[in-house]
């Protein structure tokens, strides 16, 4: 795939290779001609300074350069063809956006290309959908063209659909690259984030795990489902990335830095916090295109809900007049109901509301941080893109969810809870629905850094530091959330013993602390997790209670993140702990504070709660997408 100044040199050698190989045989057959013509007319005065023979064996010899040069200049331009840089304008005349509509409206977003002709569309199966009023919509810039499907490759999750009318400007891809891409190879990404109308890149780096095959980056509830519900080969060899495809990105066309074509992004499945995406290598293409199915599977609805990422559902759950409505005595609410008057109704209905939320007031705290998100966060439409860079982190919004959905995905729902032992250990007796608190999930894709907060909070650079910023959350507050990025200064070191380097890290956090106080660490707390591909995850707690003479006290929840080229670093810090604050956790322990019937200062105490359990589980999600799994029989 040239670029337009390649196309253009291209031109331009192949013109100075013509015009100047036709100068040197033109010059030689004038010559030739020249004598030929002196011994002709037998002008034998010219004959003892001219030598036929001489002249047709230097002439030999100037061909004979003239092809080895030209040889030379065609293996070296041939090189830089090789070497040219991927160009995202010309591949984007290939790449379309697919959406999926029925008459609830869109329920599936993708990105697809064109291949071999510019009527013919590769993208992922498993945003289809098998709903007969389903359409398929193929997208580029404002045209828009109805597809019905060509082929299936199911074992693959491709589709090959088909257009009766191609958009002018459209360049299909021809060949693809067939060698799989080394370790650590740069590979580009190009797709529609959420279904967005614009495209963009993603810049991602080629991992290395054995056997690489789908089956290893599968959860287990994952895998059985694939198992049961679709033909979706779990064997089936694919390329691993280190990072992670955006949401909209199954389909997408894969190319390495030279341009060529080496792959499909497909993905949407998640682990947890984390994402699951991979690469199907393009030598799937001739199976997709000779394939006599084009019917689609009969389980394909049930298989595709286990990539939710890619669906889009409406967005259900409680108004903010159903929170409100649900925090009030409604004994009383038959009374207005047989008001006559639709006006004398509305009054009364207004006031009742009014009286009732203010009589709360001194026994029921506001209402809840967390509170005005208990929807079903399970579509795209709820999260705008929010972007947020950082060093040499690019962390993009993917996703909104409640900790009850991150744990019901998750692969290792063990390590999830593990971070209630610490909440356990400092407010045992107090019960919480940790299973509403609701965060919003960023994600690094270079390097498949996972990082959370609690809904609605925003991320800010401040200073050296990545803050978590908003009500009650700041670098100054009770409440906050830091993320610091550090180099690695001995790569050696971690590759061969990154469980030594990262307990030193979490010695070096001890000490640092102790410049500021008398820190003492929860040491059975302490974990290392590993991801696959030289990527772990320590979690270590901290906290100041037992210092004498001090009227404020810290709790340090500390996170070091590391891959083979640098290590981030995470803190949930909590200040909110003084004398009174203790004082009150040991009078009102058996608390259950999912209650709305709460005295104002069990109500006050349980939100500060809340808050500090949010801190911890935003910290504790910070992870690596495409987590490796081992494998197991099935």
């Amino acid at each position: 795939m040239l670029s337009g100044w390649q196309k253009i040199l291209y031109v331009d050698f192949n013109m100075i290779i013509k015009n100047a190989w036709k100068l040197t045989v033109s010059r030689c057959d004038i010559r030739k001609r020249y004598i030929d013509k002196f011994y002709s007319d037998k002008f034998y005065i010219a004959k003892p300074y001219i030598d036929k023979p001489h002249i047709d064996k230097q002439c030999t010899g100037k061909r004979n350069n003239w092809i080895m040069w030209l040889l030379g200049a065609t293996l070296i331009f041939s090189s830089m063809r090789v070497y040219a840089e991927f160009d995202p304008a010309i591949l984007s005349k290939s790449t379309v956006r697919i959406l999926i509509k029925n008459k609830q409206g869109v329920t599936g977003a993708a990105t697809g290309f064109l291949w071999k002709t510019n009527t013919q569309i590769v993208t992922s199966l498993h945003v289809l959908s098998d709903d007969p009023n389903s359409k398929i919509i193929v997208e580029f810039g404002r045209m828009k063209r109805r597809a019905t499907v060509k082929s299936v490759l199911a074992y693959a999750d491709l589709v090959l659909l088909e257009i009766k009318k191609p958009v002018v400007g459209w360049q299909p891809l021809l060949e693809f690259e067939g060698d799989k891409p080394k370790y650590k190879a740069e590979v580009s990404a190009l797709g529609f984030n959420h279904g967005s109308i614009g495209m963009s890149t993603r810049e991602l780096i080629k991992g290395y795990v054995t056997p690489e095959m789908l089956q290893v980056l599968l959860p287990q509830a994952a895998l059985k489902s694939i198992i049961r519900h679709s033909t979706l080969n779990v064997k089936l060899p694919i390329y691993y990335l280190n990072g992670s495809l955006l949401p909209g990105y199954s389909g997408s066309p894969i190319v390495n830095s030279q341009g060529m074509l080496i792959g499909i992004g497909d993905g949407g499945l998640e682990n947890g916090a984390s994402s699951v995406s991979w690469v199907i290598p393009a030598s799937n293409l001739d199976a997709l295109v000779n394939s006599t199915n084009f019917k689609l599977p009969d389980s394909l609805d049930e298989f595709s809900q286990i990539f939710r990422v890619d669906k889009i559902k409406p967005r259900r759950g409680k108004t903010a007049f159903n929170l409100i409505v649900d925090r009030v005595d409604t004994t009383n609410l038959s009374d207005i109901s047989h008001t006559n008057q639709p006006t004398m109704f509305w009054q009364h209905l207004f006031s009742f509301l009014i009286n009732n939320v203010y009589a709360q007031e001194n026994n029921t705290a506001e209402l809840s941080l967390f509170e005005d998100s208990l929807f079903e966060v399970d579509s795209l439409q709820d999260s705008t893109y929010k972007e947020v860079n950082y060093h040499q982190f690019n962390f993009i919004k993917v996703k909104s969810r409640s900790y009850g959905q991150l744990l019901n995905s998750s692969g290792t729902p063990a390590n999830m809870e593990h971070v209630f032992a610490l909440l356990n250990h400092v407010f045992h007796g107090y019960q919480v629905d940790h299973e509403k608190f609701v965060f919003d999930i960023y994600e690094d894709g270079r390097f498949g850094l996972i990082i959370a907060v609690p809904h609605g909070v925003e991320l800010t650079v401040d200073d050296e530091f990545l803050v978590a910023k908003g009500r009650m959350f700041c670098r100054t507050c009770d409440y906050g959330i830091e993320y610091h990025v550090r180099q690695l200064t001995h790569e050696t070191q971690i590759q061969k013993k990154p469980e030594q380097f990262l307990n030193k890290v979490a010695d070096q956090q001890w000490q640092d602390l102790n410049e500021e106080g008398d820190y003492g660490e929860y040491t059975d707390f302490r974990t290392i997790e590993s991801f696959g591909g030289q990527r772990y995850v320590l979690r270590a707690a901290y906290s100041d209670f037992s210092e004498p003479f001090k009227d404020q006290f810290e709790l340090n929840y500390f996170i070091a993140a590391t891959n083979r080229d640098s290590w981030f670093q995470a803190q949930g810090i909590l200040n909110r702990f003084d004398h009174e604050f203790f004082a009150s956790l040991d009078e009102f322990r058996g608390t259950d504070c999912t209650s709305h019937n709460l005295p104002f200062e069990q109500s006050t105490l349980c939100r500060d709660i809340e808050t500090m359990l949010t801190v911890l589980i935003s910290v504790h999600l910070t992870s690596f997408s495409n987590k490796v799994f081992p494998i197991e029989p099935i």
